[in-house]
């Protein structure tokens, strides 16, 4: 970890990637819920899991809402490669999938 001295703070060494998702879901499912799944899954290099969009309407279908969701990859000892955060994202897909029935848009 580095020091940015101008600002003050830790400025990381490696990046951090971020990968999004929209998914079909039943409005009975929360974020928290699908939060906590995903870094169940694979906490290896998943950090965080933000929402920035959540969307509600007729063509969803009755009982059905879109979720938009941020997901924050980093390894702090070496740079990300493509095929470890595809990896990752696969695994979380599968599992939001088959837990929670959820659809990718």
């Amino acid at each position: 970890i580095y020091l940015n001295l101008r600002t003050k703070c830790k400025v990381a060494k490696y990046p951090k990637v971020y990968r999004d998702l929209s998914l079909l879901i039943n409005d009975n499912i929360n974020f928290n819920t699908l939060k906590k799944l995903a870094l169940k899954t694979d906490s290896s290099i998943l950090k965080d899991v933000h929402l920035f969009d959540i969307y509600k309407g007729k063509n969803l279908g009755p009982g059905k809402k879109s979720y938009a969701l941020r997901f924050e990859l980093q390894d702090h000892s070496k740079t990300l490669k493509d095929k470890e955060i595809d990896s990752v994202m696969n695994k979380i897909q599968k599992k939001l999938i088959s837990t929670f029935k959820a659809e990718l848009r």
